[in-house]
């Protein structure tokens, strides 16, 4: 049930057998409360298009619900579907036509309920202004003459055409009634139409749909050229797919670059590299044929499991100058966080993405057990968070106090620096997972990490610890991110995308920054503008909101987190066979 619809929970029955596949649907609408009526007899529902067949049955009291189809299929896939649910008394039937009396009950209700509701949304006008359509965002599923003729209505364009009698009717009815057509449809398209969530079925507010049929759409229409994607491990590619599938079709996967290029020259399509396998030579090429490139990899938020335990990603950032991780030229996101002047509207949605995230507790990989960590009141408590030592995140890293380029173990040093820095504060020292599990290099031997940290915090959940500590001291770790985000005091030896604006304090120059930025401003151009981000469930497009959600259920569902650990204990196997 969702607060925004009221009403009371009289019996629905379903009488027309078209109805049946969507049996659930309706009963959720119906206990959801967006049906509205005095008497206690039950609901008979039929379509709108079937119901002149049904309208004599008995009994002759009660409500007819008629059925529309709203301007999604009602089977839509990638879409928010859509049902029109409109109570007409039988007793009206008895001396005038049903399409009379739908028509007359919504005008009255319009007039008595609809002129002074502040929540409804501007589905007409934001349907002409973004020139929304069903084909154009990606969606599959047919429409019906009446969906179709209320796309039409919704576009501004004639609706007398076949299928169109219910709506023309409609419109007619409102001009005589001196009623503005887009003011009624809105009204319709938030008062009286169940919208349902094509990442999990349930029912949705109005404007949610609206904004998800935008994503859709805008996303589908983005990826206008056809993809090409080389260096990608395989476990990645449905994400990668479903990241950039759209107009100009699915993506292909290749296994050369040269594959990828003759490819991307034969249908002039694009090519999505991943960024550390993406060399100099690759990019030149890719210049001299005219082809466009884009760098990608995991982006901030990426999944409940790690990526070298075969868990796919469902947030990646995508790069058409550089790569965020990498200091040594601009990248996209540095570009916008130098540049982009956000709007207020912008920055509160960086506002609340904080505090979503906070209060969900998810963070980049969501691994480790949650427990609670007790350390000394009496001194300065510091997280040092190790990282993969051969990543591409710390070779082409920038450092004034690390030979990131050169150094065996960046783990080691980064100990020992943190300890010289402060001698009497307490050290916590978290491994990264992929290491702690065996799955990438960077490992320092217990009896080594402890003679410079106080603690080693094994299999233990990052957000856990940030929580328990004062500060964090890091290299160029996400947990840095993870850190500002929840008000603590960040200190960076490297260069990450998160440094050089003022938010923490900066133990190497980088140079090109500088730019002073609030942490909402962040967090804004580096989920919602830089990244991309699709349900890991559905595989469709979906909002950072919306997968903040999603990663918080998912680190509670046990069939997941089993299948997530049969996936890792395999990588591991698979690493130690050489497989």
């Amino acid at each position: 049930m969702i607060g925004w619809l009221k009403g009371h929970k009289s019996a629905l029955k379903i009488v027309d057998p078209e109805l049946r596949p969507l049996e659930a649907r309706l009963q959720a609408a119906h206990e959801g409360g967006i049906l509205e009526s005095s008497d206690t007899n039950p609901y008979q529902a039929v379509w709108l298009k079937n119901a002149n067949t049904f309208s004599g049955m008995k009994p002759v009291t009660g409500s007819l619900l008629l059925v529309l189809e709203g301007p999604t299929p009602a089977q839509a896939r990638r879409l928010p579907s859509s049902l029109i649910l409109l109570p007409v008394s039988r007793t009206e039937l008895k001396e005038r036509s049903l399409m009379s009396v739908a028509c007359d009950t919504l005008i009255r209700q319009f007039v008595t309920h609809g002129r002074n509701i502040a929540s409804v949304c501007d589905f007409a006008g934001t349907w002409r202004e973004q020139s929304l359509s069903c084909s154009a965002a990606g969606e599959t599923a047919v429409a019906g003459a009446e969906g179709l003729s209320l796309q039409r209505l919704l576009a501004g364009d004639d609706v007398r055409q076949e299928g169109a009698l219910f709506w023309t009717e409609l419109k007619n009815r409102a001009a005589l009634e001196q009623i503005a057509t887009d003011d009624l449809l809105n009204w319709i398209l938030s008062c009286r139409t169940a919208w349902f969530s094509p990442y999990t079925g349930d029912l949705l507010h109005p404007g949610d749909a609206l904004e998800i049929h935008s994503l859709m759409q805008e996303q589908w229409q983005d990826n206008a050229m056809p993809g090409h994607c080389y260096g990608a491990q395989y476990w990645n590619h449905p994400s990668i797919n479903a990241t950039f599938s759209g107009k100009g079709g699915a993506v292909t996967f290749h296994e050369t670059q040269q594959d990828a290029v003759s490819a991307a020259r034969s249908d002039g399509g694009r090519i999505y590299s991943w960024a550390g396998r993406t060399d100099p030579a690759f990019e030149q090429i890719c210049i001299q044929n005219g082809i466009q490139l884009s760098r990608i990899e995991d982006g901030f938020l990426r999944s409940v499991g790690l990526g070298a335990g075969l868990a796919r990603g469902a947030m990646l950032a995508v790069d058409d100058l550089g790569i965020y991780y990498d200091p040594s030229r601009p990248s996209r996101l540095e570009v916008l966080l130098k540049e982009y002047v956000l709007s207020p509207e912008e920055r509160n949605r960086g506002e609340a993405l904080i505090d979503l995230i906070i209060r969900a507790r998810v963070s980049k990989y969501n691994f480790g057990k949650t427990r609670s960590f007790a350390y000394p009141a009496n001194k300065d408590k510091i997280l040092v968070p190790g990282q993969v030592a051969d990543d591409a995140a710390i070779r082409k890293s920038r450092s004034a106090t690390i030979d990131c380029a050169n150094t065996p173990n960046v783990n080691l040093d980064l100990l020992r620096l943190a300890r010289a820095r402060h001698p009497e504060a307490f050290l916590v020292f978290k491994p990264h997972p992929d290491v702690e599990t065996g799955l990438r290099k960077g490992k320092v031997p217990r009896e080594t990490a402890l003679e410079y940290a106080d603690e080693i915090a094994e299999d233990a959940n990052i957000i856990d610890l940030i929580e328990a500590v004062d500060c964090v001291e890091t290299f160029s770790s996400l947990s840095g991110f993870e850190a500002l985000l929840r008000g603590k005091k960040v200190c960076v030896h490297g260069a990450p995308f998160y440094a050089g604006w003022g938010l923490c304090e900066d133990l190497t120059q980088i140079e090109g920054r500088g730019t002073s930025r609030t942490l909402p401003e962040l967090v804004y151009l580096a989920l919602v503008k830089y990244a991309r981000t699709i349900d890991p469930v559905s595989l469709l497009p979906c909002s950072p909101e919306f997968l903040v959600a999603r990663l918080a259920e998912q680190r509670t569902d046990k069939r997941h987190l089993l299948v997530t650990a049969i996936k890792r204990h395999s990588s591991w196997l698979g690493r130690k066979l050489g497989i």
